[in-house]
C-alpha cells in the first residue's frame, strides 16, 4: 500500500513538473517585477539615444479630438510617453507571458471615447502623412487578428531583460494561412513623425512601472 501511494505521488509530481516546464516564461519590468494584466507600464526603447517612450498622436482631421490615434514614439529620450496595459487573450491569466497572445491598450482616458486597443491597419489619407502604409493605431477589438500581439525576449544586453513586440494575426483567429509573426518597430512618416508599425527590423523595448510617474497625454 505504501509503495503504491509513493508511486502515485511520484506520478503526480512528474506530471505537474512536466506541465510547468511547458508554461512560457513571464515578462519583467525594469524593476524585476512580473508584468501583470491591466497594470499600466511605459514602453521605452532599450537603447539610449534612440528616442523616448510611446504615446498617442492625433490625426490631422481633428487633432484635438481624434476618434483614432496613431501610436508614435517620442523623439527625445527624456520623454517617457504614456502608460499602456497588457491583457492576455487567455482570460484566466494574470501574468503577461512570453509568446502569449495579448492585447495592448492605452491606459490614458481620451476625451473623445472610442477603443484604446492597439490594432494594425492601413493608414487612410486623413491619418497623418502615412497614407497607404500599415501602422499601429487605437480603435482595435479584443481577440481579433488586427489587435493580436505577443511579446518575445531578445538578448541584447545580458544585464537587462529586453523584449520585442510582435503582431501575430494567426493567434487570434485569422483566416489567413500565414502563420508568421511580425516585428513591431518604428517608421518615419513624411513629416518625420515616428510611427509604430510592422517592421523587418528589431525594436527592443523595456517596460517601466508607471506608479508615481508623470506622462504626456498625446501630441
Amino acid at each position: 500500500m505504501k509503495l503504491t501511494f509513493l508511486c502515485f505521488n511520484l506520478i503526480i509530481f512528474a506530471t505537474a513538473h512536466a506541465h510547468l516546464s511547458t508554461v512560457p516564461g513571464v515578462i519583467y519590468d525594469t524593476s524585476g517585477n512580473n508584468l501583470h494584466r491591466g497594470i499600466p507600464y511605459y514602453i521605452l526603447p532599450l537603447l539610449h539615444g534612440s528616442g523616448g517612450g510611446l504615446i498617442l498622436s492625433g490625426n490631422t482631421t481633428d487633432p484635438s479630438c481624434p476618434m483614432i490615434n496613431i501610436i508614435t514614439q517620442e523623439p527625445f529620450e527624456i520623454n517617457g510617453g504614456i502608460p499602456f496595459t497588457f491583457n492576455p487573450i487567455v482570460l484566466d491569466e494574470n501574468l503577461i507571458r512570453i509568446s502569449y497572445p495579448t492585447s495592448i491598450e492605452s491606459a490614458v482616458v481620451t476625451p473623445c471615447g472610442g477603443s484604446n486597443i492597439w490594432k494594425v491597419s492601413t493608414a487612410k489619407s486623413d491619418i497623418g502623412d502615412v497614407a497607404g502604409l500599415q501602422i499601429v493605431t487605437t480603435g482595435g477589438e479584443f481577440n481579433t487578428p488586427e489587435s493580436c500581439f505577443q511579446i518575445v525576449e531578445v538578448d541584447m544586453m545580458p544585464e537587462l531583460r529586453s523584449y520585442q513586440i510582435q503582431h501575430c494575426p494567426f493567434k487570434c483567429g485569422s483566416s489567413s494561412t500565414d502563420l508568421n509573426c511580425y516585428n513591431v518597430g518604428v517608421k518615419l512618416d513624411a513629416a518625420g513623425k515616428r510611427c509604430v508599425a510592422p517592421s523587418n527590423a528589431l525594436f527592443p523595448v523595456v517596460f517601466v512601472g508607471s506608479v508615481g510617474k508623470q506622462s504626456t497625454f498625446m501630441k
